[in-house]
C-alpha cells in the first residue's frame, strides 16, 4: 500500500515537472506590416517630433494626428496614443536634434501604436528602446521613463494578442 502511494506521488511530481518544462512562453508576434506609404509616414512623425522640440504649437496635434489613426478601432487606443503624443511633447520640448536622429523614436512610436500581435517581451523591448532613444536625444531619464511607460499602456490598449492559458504556466 505504501509503495503504491509513493509511486503515485512520484508520478505526480514527474508529471508536474514535465508540465513546467513543456510550458510555452508567449511567442513573439509579427511587427506591423510596412506599406509603400510607411516611409513617408515615418518621415511625417519624425518632422512632428522635431516640431515638438522646437516648441511649435501645432507639434502635439500633428503628432497625435499622425500616430492616433493607427489606433482607431481599438478600445482606448486613440486616447492612449494621444497621451503618448503629449508625453513625447513634454519630453522633447527644447531639445535640439537632426531629423535623422528622430527617426528611431518615430519608428518605435509607430510600432507601438500599429503593432497588434506583440508579445510581452517585444513590448518590454519597445519600452527600453524608447527610453534609450529619447535619452540619446537629450531627454532626462525620468521623462524618458514616463514616455516608455506609456508605450506599455498604448500596447495594452491596441493589442489583439493576450496571453493564452498555456502561456501562463
Amino acid at each position: 500500500m505504501l509503495n503504491c502511494v509513493t509511486r503515485q506521488i512520484a508520478y505526480a511530481i514527474v508529471f508536474a515537472a514535465a508540465l513546467q518544462f513543456a510550458a510555452c512562453r508567449q511567442a513573439d508576434g509579427p511587427l506591423p506590416e510596412t506599406t509603400p506609404s510607411t516611409a513617408n509616414e515615418l518621415g511625417d512623425i519624425s518632422r512632428d517630433l522635431q516640431n515638438l522640440a522646437t516648441g511649435n504649437p501645432e507639434g502635439p496635434k500633428d503628432l497625435n494626428d499622425d500616430i492616433s489613426h493607427y489606433a482607431e478601432g481599438t478600445d482606448g487606443g486613440p486616447a492612449a496614443a494621444a497621451e503618448l503624443s503629449r508625453r513625447l511633447g513634454q519630453a522633447l520640448t527644447g531639445k535640439s536634434f537632426k531629423l535623422a536622429q528622430a527617426m528611431p523614436v518615430a519608428h518605435t512610436a509607430w510600432v507601438t501604436v500599429a503593432g497588434r500581435q506583440l508579445s510581452e517581451k517585444q513590448v518590454e523591448n519597445l519600452k527600453n528602446e524608447m527610453k534609450s532613444e529619447l535619452m540619446t536625444l537629450g531627454v532626462n531619464e525620468q521623462q524618458a521613463q514616463t514616455v516608455a511607460d506609456q508605450v506599455g499602456v498604448v500596447q495594452q490598449a491596441v493589442t489583439a494578442r493576450h496571453r493564452r492559458w498555456y502561456e501562463l504556466l
